[in-house]
């Protein structure tokens, strides 16, 4: 079973983003700090974190195991859990997210408070002040 976190994290005076991923299983924690591409959009960049979570688990040939996501951001879990999101230009991103989760054997997407997704959270932070730190 795996446990599958993923957060972002915006700066808009900075014009940056990052995702924060950590993943937990038998024998494995791994924890991933991504610079996300100009993104001024919380929004944007929370289903950026979850396309890389779930990403992950096909790139590391994880699809026939039981798989939970955890998220704050309830647009997310939304989105997946009820097969729709509103917002059309949310939509490209999205669809290659559903592609992505049809590859999996089992999986659940689970809404989460911030205050139980804090390693996500300082990962995301940690890659925005990466970026930052290259930019000076």
């Amino acid at each position: 079973m795996l446990k599958i976190y993923s957060d972002a994290a915006v700066s808009q005076k900075n014009k940056c983003a990052g995702a924060g991923i950590v993943i937990v299983g038998e024998d494995l924690y791994e924890q991933l700090s991504i610079p996300l591409p100009v993104i001024l959009d919380n929004h944007l960049a929370e289903l950026h974190a979850f396309h890389l979570a779930v990403k992950w688990s096909v790139e590391h040939d994880r699809t026939d195991e039981w798989t939970t996501f955890f998220t704050d951001s309830q647009l997310v879990a939304q989105a997946v859990n009820n097969q729709f999101i509103k917002k059309e230009e949310y939509l490209p991103l999205y669809n290659q997210i559903i592609q992505l989760l049809k590859r999996l054997a089992y999986y659940e997407v689970k809404w989460i408070p911030e205050k139980n997704n804090k390693g996500a959270d300082n990962l995301a932070k940690q890659a925005i002040a990466k970026q930052l730190k290259k930019k000076r």
